[in-house]
């Protein structure tokens, strides 16, 4: 008998439960949120807060190229230490080691665009030609942390007018990894 009230509470906790999480009817904005709390080396902007999403779009330059570039960003370690980090590509549609790749569908066609991804510093570039690509980087301390400007440029391998029209998409995941 027990075991019968008790199942009967336990489903009864998870009817309300559920019944609380349900989707109004109508609403006029949803929020789909999620946190990505980065550990104590990570990409910020220029006053220490931590970037953890960029959108970047790529646009027909005076090269020939499909570039992009943002700024204002710093690579950056809270163990002032630790001044030593690497810094990771991955590119989330293809495995280690193949080209940066954006793909797109439009007009029923499977198109896709290889790129690199450079970063600018005052010393000159870097180069991440394939996913998976790593980088060293030296942070200056600066009081409590250690940081380093710099700026991501995105260009495309090929030529726009060589590539199939349409809108490309794809994701690059960035990994600061303080170096022991």
């Amino acid at each position: 008998m027990k075991t019968k009230v008790a199942l009967s509470v336990i489903a009864g906790l998870a009817f309300s439960a559920t019944a609380f999480a349900s989707t109004p009817a109508s609403y006029d904005t949803k929020f789909n949120v999620s946190a990505n709390v980065p550990d104590s080396a990570h990409i910020t902007d220029p006053d220490g807060k931590p970037v953890t999403e960029v959108d970047v779009v790529l646009v027909a330059s005076p090269s020939g190229k499909m570039e992009a570039t943002v700024g204002d960003l710093y690579l950056w370690n809270n163990d002032v230490n630790k001044l030593d980090v690497s810094l990771i590509l991955d590119d989330a549609g293809v495995g280690a080691g193949a080209p940066f790749t954006l793909k797109s569908t439009q007009g029923g066609t499977l198109n896709k665009m290889t790129y690199s991804i450079e970063t600018i510093d005052s010393a000159g570039t870097k180069k991440f030609a394939t996913s998976g690509a790593s980088q060293d980087y030296t942070l200056t301390a600066n009081g409590t942390h250690g940081e380093h400007e710099v700026a991501f440029h995105f260009i495309s391998d090929e030529d726009y007018d060589k590539l199939g029209q349409g809108h490309y998409t794809g994701v690059v995941y960035a990994n600061v990894n303080a170096k022991a």
